[in-house]
């Protein structure tokens, strides 16, 4: 049967065409959780009972009518099973039916423990104030007037069962060597019970009804904050490609102009215009150093930019040693004029690894360059790199002059320069900030460890194979 159809057979309520916002707003996952956790909160209520009825017969020597509990326990673990059934279906969506099937579940709920009450000595039974705790829990999770229309039923249910046995229309059934007085009986008992029983259920339900609601619109309203501030982040990201993009063009602008005055430069100084006197030359050594630095701040720039701006990796599958061995061939320049002794350490057993070649490069060409820059005449760099079943491991440390402990975790922002070299070198800052960036695309992570005067070790931890995602494509 269709639970809105068994909704409107069992209560008489017309089943609404549209499912309640409050239970439309919540994920499937969750409304899932919050049904299930309903039916596992009624197994512990049958095995109460159980317990219960065994305590009585057997601790108190109570007596207790076996039957009609059985038959009442019975009822309870059918339908509790059928929606455990349909609940887990795995070709049923319940997220549109969440709310009749919490209130279906309620009411049922309702209708055995009036049947359980009735059973055992009705009005005196003082477990009749377990549907406070019952209406606590669905209160929470169902809407406003579905909770106070619980609420009014199971107040309407008890008082006609109070009425119906005082008037002896029901049998009243004693629990014989607890209750044998007749205060169901007792008009003043009965109703002062009942007033108090009433009130109780309607108070909780309204307490419990306007805790909800308030979480329920502070929820709201962080879900609201929360959408804003993921547009406000789009928006910022956006803009930053946008910059990104600009700052690539500028600098590509610059950096082929540039590029063509160094060409002319180095034609001069090689003798290609004709002979130009000392003095001249030396201006012009002087302009090409300066030029080479304009020019090497705008090749960073434009690294960082165009690295930035890209965003898919164009995955390919490769050997790290030969990636290796091809950025140490450009990144040699460096130690021109010294003689520092360049060790790599790669097995041929490393796998190969899923990674953006030029990127992964431009990591080694950077950290290379670095170790061979800062390492005075004689010194050592050594390459290590190591494999665990998922990750790439690698180490490049010098015997240079060391990063400064006050600099370390600043080594890699953009533009940020050690205070041992910023004075005595050339540099723009911005080699490690996209070193780090490139590691981190690749889901990985860097870090420095550095001693004043004893050199630094880079190491940096990367997937063997990366992850997919939106901002990955594997192309090979």
């Amino acid at each position: 049967m269709d639970v809105e159809k068994l909704m409107s057979f069992t209560i008489g309520v017309k089943p609404k065409s549209k499912p309640m916002n409050r239970w439309n707003s919540i994920r499937h996952e969750e409304l899932t959780e919050r049904l299930s956790w309903l039916v596992n909160l009624r197994w512990l209520t049958i095995v109460f009972i159980i317990l219960a009825y065994l305590a009585a017969n057997l601790a108190f020597n109570l007596e207790i009518e076996t039957q009609p509990l059985l038959v009442i326990v019975i009822v309870i673990a059918a339908y509790n099973l059928i929606f455990h059934l349909y609940i887990k279906s795995k070709k049923t969506d319940i997220t549109a039916k969440a709310g009749d099937i919490a209130f279906i579940q309620a009411v049922l709920d309702v209708l055995a423990l009036t049947a359980f009450i009735h059973w055992t000595s009705g009005i005196e039974n003082p477990f009749i104030f377990y549907f406070i705790f019952h209406t606590i829990i669905t209160s929470i999770l169902l809407p406003k007037n579905r909770s106070f229309a619980q609420a009014f039923l199971i107040c309407i249910l008890i008082g006609l069962l109070a009425l119906l046995e005082y008037i002896e229309v029901l049998p009243h059934h004693e629990i014989k060597g607890f209750l044998t007085a007749g205060f169901y009986k007792e008009p003043i008992y009965v109703i002062a019970v009942y007033f108090t029983f009433a009130s109780t259920i309607l108070i909780a339900t309204f307490i419990a009804v306007s805790i909800s609601e308030n979480l329920y619109k502070k929820e709201l309203e962080l879900k609201k904050v929360g959408k804003e501030l993921e547009d406000a982040n789009l928006k910022l990201l956006e803009k930053d490609r946008l910059k990104s993009e600009y700052v690539m063009m500028v600098a590509h602008d610059i950096k082929s102009p540039l590029s063509s005055v160094l060409s002319m430069i180095d034609a001069v100084i090689e003798g290609f215009a004709g002979e130009i006197e000392d003095k001249v030359m030396d201006m012009f050594i002087r302009i090409k150093h300066r030029v080479g630095n304009v020019h090497h701040y705008v090749a960073d720039l434009l690294d960082l930019s165009r690295f930035r701006s890209i965003q898919k990796l164009n995955l390919e599958d490769f050997k790290i040693r030969d990636v290796i061995d091809e950025s140490s061939k450009f990144a040699m320049p460096k130690g021109e004029g010294k003689h520092i002794d360049l060790m790599i350490d790669a097995p041929d057993e490393i796998p190969m690894i899923t990674a953006d070649r030029e990127q992964i490069r431009y990591v080694f060409i950077n950290l290379l360059a670095n170790a061979l820059k800062y390492t005075p005449d004689g010194g050592k760099v050594k390459v290590i790199v190591r494999a665990t079943p998922d990750t790439i491991n690698v180490e490049v440390s010098d015997t240079g002059i060391g990063i400064p402990k006050d600099d370390i975790s600043k080594i890699f922002t953009e533009f940020f320069r050690a205070g041992n070299v910023r004075d005595t070198t050339k540099g723009t800052g911005l080699g490690l900030a996209l070193v780090r960036h490139i590691i981190e695309r690749h889901n990985g992570k860097i870090w420095v460890l550095s001693e004043l005067g004893k050199g630094a070790a880079f190491k940096f931890v990367l997937p063997i194979r990366q992850i997919s995602n939106n901002q990955i494509t594997n192309s090979k």
